[in-house]
């Protein structure tokens, strides 16, 4: 149980049983179409490079992407069997050794690439050290794992591509979904 969530015991695991892994379930999916196209499967823990994290997801999200993908969308930028996903919050379980500012039993959140290698709905997840961040200690990891993609979103829109400046203002269109929301 996880903030009162029931959570599946097939994704639960302890740390006694991590140094003896070499696999983990995730949640694949086989072929474009509907839900019933994801199938949970054992499939290798990803391979931790010099510069990179191994986080034990403690909870991902659902984004328009995510199904989008899941029918067919992005078909050309998306190989089958592929693992979706792209909010992260979890524990960081192992480091690589070239990473310095993060220790094992970190909390952090992130939003993996879009259509990178796999996403994170699986037990573990490895991403750059410098796409993570410290989970913020007053959320937990739901509501941490709400926030990457739509956050980096909004962010993105107003700050990086719409250059808005300290004292300006912005009228927000349509402000109850995600990505307005938090723009908002």
């Amino acid at each position: 149980m996880l903030n009162g969530i029931e959570i599946p015991s097939l994704f639960i695991l302890h740390q006694e049983d991590l140094a003896q892994m070499e696999s983990m379930k995730a949640t694949v999916l086989n072929a474009f179409g509907d839900a019933e196209k994801f199938e949970i499967q054992t499939v290798p823990i990803p391979t931790l490079k010099a510069n990179q994290v191994l986080v034990r997801v403690c909870a991902t999200s659902i984004n328009p992407i995510d199904y989008q993908t899941r029918r067919g969308d992005y078909k050309e930028l998306v190989r089958l069997a592929a693992i979706l996903g792209v909010d992260v919050s979890g524990v960081i379980e192992a480091i690589g050794e070239a990473v310095t500012h993060f220790k094992v039993g970190d909390n952090l959140y992130y939003s993996p690439q879009v259509f990178g290698e796999f996403g994170s709905y699986a037990q573990y997840h490895v991403a750059d050290a410098t796409i993570v961040a410290l989970k913020p200690a007053n959320l937990s990891h739901i509501e941490a794992a709400s926030f990457p993609l739509a956050g980096g979103t909004a962010w993105d829109c107003l700050v990086t591509r719409g250059n808005l400046q300290f004292g300006e203002t912005v009228l927000i269109h349509a402000g109850a979904g995600g990505v307005g929301s938090i723009a908002v």
